[in-house]
């Protein structure tokens, strides 16, 4: 799915891609922009060659340079699910990238992305961040990138001849960040003194 209505209705992408998509690059009142890993490849491809995109809703920030997640532009971002947010952004070599405030450490493999045929069209890869300072860790936000880039086996020989875009594939991808807050265990419940006495 790509689109979801916070109410019953789903948009499909095929909906999106349509001319009054580009005439008009916002979503329909009501809905929340989640494309799959396979919709992700196809947005980040046409930003790569500079085509209309199909919602034109995704701003770009270079997110690895925040100091710390708390620092990314977020309310730039306005029609993700809550706790989600997307961002077209440079890409950091490595499985560690260091902050100012901490780091994002790579968690687990790169998983394949496969358009309907079964080609390899992109990859995608998470990373979670660490504070450095204890004390910004005790706020229970955990926050995770899954972050995607294309597979130059995406783009026909004729847009690889561009050395521009074949730099783009290498170092531009799309970051969705998620921000997940711990829930405290509960305390187990306490007999109150009225209790006793009964």
């Amino acid at each position: 799915m790509h689109c979801r209505s916070r109410g019953n209705g789903t948009l499909p992408f095929s909906a999106i891609f349509g001319v009054h998509a580009m005439a008009n690059p916002g979503l329909p009142i009501g809905y929340v922009f989640s494309p799959s890993g396979e919709d992700s490849m196809e947005y980040l491809k046409r930003k790569i060659l500079n085509q209309v995109l199909p919602s034109d809703v995704i701003p770009t920030a270079d997110v690895y340079s925040c100091a710390d997640p708390r620092q990314i532009p977020l309310s730039e971002f306005k029609h993700g699910p809550n706790n989600e947010w997307q961002f077209f952004s440079t890409k950091r070599e490595g499985n560690l990238i260091k902050t100012t405030n901490g780091h994002w450490e790579e968690n687990g493999e790169e998983d394949e992305i496969e358009d309907g045929n079964g080609g390899s069209i992109g990859f995608v890869r998470i990373l979670d961040f660490h504070y450095s300072n204890p004390k910004d860790a005790e706020k229970g936000e955990e926050w995770h990138i899954q972050e995607y880039r294309v597979s130059p086996a995406y783009f026909t020989a004729d847009e690889l001849v561009d050395d521009n875009v074949k730099e783009k594939i290498s170092n531009f991808v799309l970051c969705k960040i998620v921000c997940e807050e711990q829930i405290p265990t509960p305390k187990p419940p306490t007999n109150s003194s009225s209790d006793d006495e009964e």
